[in-house]
């Protein structure tokens, strides 16, 4: 199997835990914080969905950001990010709508990339090693973040009394 193939399984694999790891979470429950200064269910949705972002570059697909103003970090926000206006909070199915909204037009991006382009090095500094500076190290970074911050959310669901997440 490809590197490509790979990352792609990777990314598909995403797509279906996100969904079913926020399934049945209510919007009051999705803003609680188990202890200041954890983040909640509600911020790792959307934060995974501006996440999204970088994975949208690296396949030339076009996707608007939504609530900018409300799940990049410190470290991988960008100008627009930390600029951009002020937005009301979205509710967790109006996160998870855009996210099911993106996730196709994303897909088909990082699909239509040539497998060369891979190895294209980028200037943007991602902040782990063993990665390397090129477009897969970029799109196997944001990978292991996708995964961690979906097994973030499977803990807190579970300290809801939610059954655990489900892998089909």
């Amino acid at each position: 199997m490809s590197a490509k193939k790979v990352l792609l399984a990777q990314y598909d694999l995403h797509n279906l835990l996100y969904n079913n790891v926020i399934a049945d979470i209510s919007d009051e429950e999705a803003n609680k914080s188990v202890a200041d200064p954890m983040n909640s269910i509600k911020w790792l949705a959307g934060h995974l969905l501006w996440a999204n972002a970088f994975l949208a570059n690296i396949g030339g697909a076009k996707i608007e950001v939504k609530w900018r103003d409300h799940f990049h970090t410190k470290e991988g926000g960008s100008p627009e990010d930390f600029n951009a206006p002020k937005s009301e909070l979205p509710t967790l199915e109006q996160i998870k709508n855009k996210w099911n909204e993106d996730g196709p037009v994303i897909r088909k991006g990082l699909e239509n990339l040539p497998d060369a382009a891979l190895d294209t090095v980028i200037e943007m500094q991602h902040p782990i090693l063993p990665f390397d500076n090129t477009l897969a190290g970029l799109w196997a970074f944001v990978n292991h973040h996708q995964a961690y911050t979906i097994g973030q959310i499977g803990i807190l669901r579970r300290g809801l009394g939610k059954d655990a997440m489900k892998y089909s």
